[in-house]
């Protein structure tokens, strides 16, 4: 692992935390105003508003860590959970959007 990496990864994830906070806010505000949720529903969408943004902070901190112990490049590989986790929101929010409004 070298440090040039190692800061461009973690300066990206803390940009991808703050994009994925909006990406949150604005996708679940605007299922939340079209539809009745379920508490589970509500529940899921509340708690993707810190879980991902926290997933970004949590991966960075690892990598450093993994750096500062002398890790192998396969600590990169800490980078794609944030990923990993905003496709399943996506997934998620998109077969929320597309049950339609309650009559």
């Amino acid at each position: 692992m070298t440090l040039g990496w190692v800061i461009f990864g973690t300066v990206a994830q803390a940009l991808l935390a703050f994009f994925l906070f909006m990406v949150v806010v604005f996708s679940s505000s605007s299922i939340a105003n079209l539809q009745t949720l379920t508490r589970v529903q509500n529940t899921i969408l509340d708690l993707s508003l810190y879980a991902l943004p926290a997933s970004c902070i949590l991966s960075a901190v690892v990598v450093i860590f993994c750096y500062r112990n002398g890790g192998s490049p396969s600590g990169y590989w800490w980078h794609a959970l944030p990923i990993a986790l905003t496709i399943a929101y996506l997934v998620f929010a998109t077969h929320l959007s597309g049950q339609g409004p309650v009559q």
